[in-house]
């Protein structure tokens, strides 16, 4: 962990059924009625055949990007999920062997795992680097990591962006199951312009020192709930370790380091 690179938080985004923003998880508004994601910034040929997964993915990879100052045509992005567009492609599935017909050419371009890292690219014209990958319970790790090298190689910010759709229940047991959720957090390389950002150090196995707060079973389920802990602890201004999953991945932590003052 010494050696470790360390890096300023720029901005942070959420979207979830009752907290679809950033502002609504801070004042504790909980929607009266579940919110769908609209995916509003992507154009409207775009919202018209995304998933709700990747209009999720897109409010929050927005909302982040925004409050970093973040050229969405220009920046680098990295988008994480376990299952991905898995919906969509058990759909594909099931029209294949159960119906015996063909699947058309776009609904599988949208099934695979970074439909929503191409639709987002292609709808802001981005000319940075933008990746997709999954790793279960690890992706939030693992996408860090990867937003972490990026800053080191390129030395510029990056929108880290996780997320799950609802579980299918055909995949997964009823006890399981999770709901929607997707969390992004920008990352900007450490210049100490901003003397009140927030660093981080990692990911690197460790000790959390970091309590998570409780929460609904099925949200604390997502994979990629590591990720909100994180936002956690940086919102909160915590200097803490935090664990990168709630003790069903291989055990990454971050650093979180609050400036004095």
């Amino acid at each position: 962990m010494s050696e470790a690179i360390e890096v300023e938080v720029a901005g942070v985004g959420l979207f979830t059924p009752e907290l679809p923003n950033v502002e609504a998880w801070r004042s504790r508004s909980v929607c009266e009625e579940p919110q769908v994601p609209r995916g509003a910034r992507l154009d409207r040929r775009a919202r018209g055949r995304s998933s709700v997964l990747t209009k999720a993915l897109a409010e929050a990879y927005f909302e982040a990007a925004d409050a970093a100052g973040v050229e969405v045509g220009e920046g680098s992005a990295v988008f994480g999920s376990a299952l991905g567009e898995v919906g969509t492609m058990l759909g594909l599935l099931n029209q294949m062997w159960r119906d015996r017909e063909d699947p058309s050419p776009m609904a599988f371009a949208l099934s695979v795992h970074n439909a929503a890292s191409g639709v987002v690219s292609i709808a802001t014209k981005n000319r940075g680097f933008t990746t997709s990958l999954g790793a279960d319970h690890d992706t939030p790790a693992m996408a860090l990591m990867e937003g972490f090298g990026l800053i080191a190689e390129r030395g510029e910010p990056v929108v880290v962006v996780c997320g799950e759709e609802p579980t299918p229940t055909a995949l997964v047991p009823d006890h399981e199951t999770w709901e929607l959720a997707t969390m992004a957090i920008a990352l900007a390389p450490a210049s100490g312009i901003d003397p009140r950002r927030v660093r981080l150090r990692g990911p690197f196995k460790g000790t959390p020192t970091f309590t998570p707060s409780e929460l609904r079973p099925a949200f604390a389920r997502n994979p990629q709930i590591g990720l909100f802990d994180l936002i956690c602890a940086v919102e909160g201004r915590r200097s803490e370790t935090v664990a990168l999953d709630r003790g069903r991945g291989g055990g990454w932590c971050m650093e979180v380091r609050v400036p004095d003052g």
